[in-house]
């Protein structure tokens, strides 16, 4: 009798390549990394603001009217915390 447990091709889902069939192998995600993503991508999109808005700081008067931005806008945008968009 045939193992119930075991795959035939007409049932195997198409999973991680093999190095056999020439075909790169594809990375398996553990349980739970999605969530550690997004962590790591809200962590450096805050860096990336916090970053971008000392940039706009330290532009002079000229720049920022180049830009269509007062002084005043940019210290509000400064003054937000670096998790808020």
């Amino acid at each position: 009798m045939e193992d119930p447990m075991r795959h035939t091709d007409a049932t195997r889902s198409p999973g991680p390549y093999t190095a056999a069939n020439g075909e790169a192998r594809a990375v398996t995600r553990v349980a739970g990394a999605g969530f550690l993503w997004t962590i790591v991508e809200v962590l450096f999109a805050a860096l990336e603001r916090r970053k971008q808005r000392r940039a706009l700081m330290g532009l002079d008067d000229h720049l920022l009217k180049d830009i269509g931005v007062s002084r005043s806008e940019v210290e509000q945008e400064v003054a937000k915390p670096f998790w808020r968009g």
